[in-house]
């Protein structure tokens, strides 16, 4: 397990879910020495109604989380991931041990935690389950940036309920893939700048834009998923938006 970890809201089908996974693992992921995917599927005991765990249910959850990773070592396999929806949380490990020996391991953690826990258990040479089931999404990834902003400013002490100026960055290698950025995104904002920034790595066609909203990530994410989007589809790179801190 690596020291960079990334979380985020999002959904799965018609559920909401959060997802944790190892993100500094990526790198290495092709030569882990573990032959399977295995997740641990943990039914809560008492879900609210997102499906999602609340309440002393969190520190029964760390209970069965920490069981399983000291019981699968080192060199017996890795925590990669947590998805929690839909009254369901599921710890992700690639292993080497055997289908059997983590049923053992899923039969002694729900008998000492009281949780109804089920294995699936199957090879995952491409460690498909990491790309596909955990690794965020380019929206997915912008959640996570908007996440880190909102979370750097509660920690100055914004309570995040007032209204400001919110500016955002966007940039691109040459002027017609920047004006057309412009064209499908000029009805959101009430102010657009346009720059040469030469030493702009996205890109020196550089363009800011302008709104007064709310900046915490549920206000910002519509935005912000828009911009992306359109930067993407136009050759450029949206490089997230900026605000000043409000303390009350």
């Amino acid at each position: 397990m690596s020291d960079h970890w990334e979380q985020f809201p999002c959904t799965i089908g018609d559920h909401s879910a959060f997802i944790a996974y190892d993100h500094g693992v990526r790198a290495d992921l092709e030569s882990l020495p573990f032959e399977f995917f295995a997740r641990f599927n943990v039914a809560l005991l008492d879900p609210d109604d997102r499906g999602l765990p609340h309440g002393n249910e969190f520190s029964y959850l760390n209970e069965v989380e920490d069981f399983l990773s000291a019981q699968l070592q080192p060199s017996d396999g890795l925590q990669v991931g947590r998805v929690t929806t839909n009254g369901h949380r599921y710890f992700c490990f690639y292993t080497s041990l055997s289908s059997s020996a983590c049923a053992a391991l899923t039969k002694s953690a729900g008998s000492l935690h009281g949780h109804r826990i089920e294995l699936f258990h199957e090879p995952d040479p491409q460690r498909s389950h990491y790309w596909n089931d955990l690794f965020p999404t380019d929206d997915d990834w912008q959640v996570i940036l908007d996440l880190r902003v909102q979370n750097a400013l509660v920690k100055e002490g914004d309570s995040l309920q007032t209204p400001r100026p919110i500016e955002h960055w966007a940039y691109f290698k040459t002027e017609p893939q920047r004006a057309a950025f412009i064209a499908s995104v000029k009805d959101v904002f009430e102010g657009i700048d346009l720059y040469l920034t030469p030493e702009a790595k996205g890109g020196q066609f550089t363009a800011k834009l302008n709104h007064v909203g709310l900046p915490d990530y549920r206000s910002m994410n519509r935005t912000t998923l828009q911009l992306s989007r359109a930067a993407r589809e136009n050759g450029g790179e949206y490089d997230g938006w900026e605000t000043q801190v409000c303390k009350q």
